[in-house]
C-alpha cells in the first residue's frame, strides 16, 4: 500500500487504516453495549467485556500510528475550497476524535489495572500503568464512560457530516476517503 497522498485523495495506507478503524470502533461499541444489555451471569457477559478489552488495545497502537501519520502527510485539499470555520470546527473534531481514539484505550487499561485487574490481549499480559486504588479507578471509570459515551455523538457527526459534504455540498470530502475502485482509476 502506498503511503503518499495524490493531490485529491488519502493515500491507500491511510485509506486503509481509516476504514479498519471505523470497523474497530463499531465492534469496541457493540461489544459493550452487548456487555450492558446481558444479565449478570450471563454467560456471554464477560466474553463481551473481554472483547471490549481486547479491541481497545488494539485501537490504541492503530490510532497512534494514524495520529504520527497525519502529522506528517500531506493532507489532500478539499475541493471547493470551504469556508475557514468549516475547517477549523474539521480541525477541532480531528483532535476530539483522536482524544477519543487514544484516550479512551488508556483510560480503560489505567481502570482496569485501578481495579486491581491485569490488562492482557489474548492471554499475553500486558504492562501494569497502576497500582490498585479504589479512588483513581472510580475517577478514571467515570472519564472513560463520559468520552466513551460523548463518542456516539461525535462519531455519528463525522459520519453525517461526510454524507452533508458528499450530498448537499457536493465536495470531495468524502471521495478523499473512499477506496479507489477500477472505475475511479481509469477515470483519472
Amino acid at each position: 500500500m502506498s503511503t503518499s497522498t495524490t493531490q485529491a485523495r488519502y493515500s491507500s495506507l491511510s485509506i486503509a487504516l481509516h476504514w479498519l478503524t471505523v470497523l474497530l470502533m463499531v465492534a469496541i461499541y457493540v461489544a459493550i453495549e452487548m456487555h450492558e444489555a446481558l444479565p449478570r451471569g450471563h454467560a456471554l457477559r464477560r466474553p463481551m467485556e473481554d472483547w471490549h478489552i481486547y479491541l481497545g488495545v488494539i485501537l490504541l497502537p492503530i490510532a497512534i500510528f494514524r495520529a504520527i501519520m497525519i502529522l506528517r502527510a500531506d493532507i489532500p485539499g478539499i475541493v471547493p475550497t470551504p469556508p475557514v470555520w468549516q475547517h477549523r470546527i474539521t480541525l477541532a473534531m480531528k483532535v476530539y476524535l483522536y482524544v477519543l481514539m487514544i484516550g479512551n484505550p488508556i483510560l480503560g487499561w489505567l481502570m482496569e489495572n485501578a481495579e486491581g485487574h491485569a490488562v492482557t490481549l489474548f492471554g499475553l499480559g500486558l504492562p501494569t500503568l497502576v497500582g490498585e486504588s479504589e479512588g483513581l479507578a472510580g475517577v478514571v471509570s467515570e472519564a472513560h464512560e463520559i468520552l466513551g459515551v460523548s463518542g456516539y455523538f461525535f462519531i455519528g457527526l463525522h459520519a453525517v457530516a461526510a454524507l452533508y459534504h458528499h450530498y448537499l455540498v457536493k465536495d470531495n470530502t468524502l471521495l478523499r476517503m473512499l477506496p479507489r475502485s477500477g472505475k475511479q482509476d481509469s477515470a483519472s
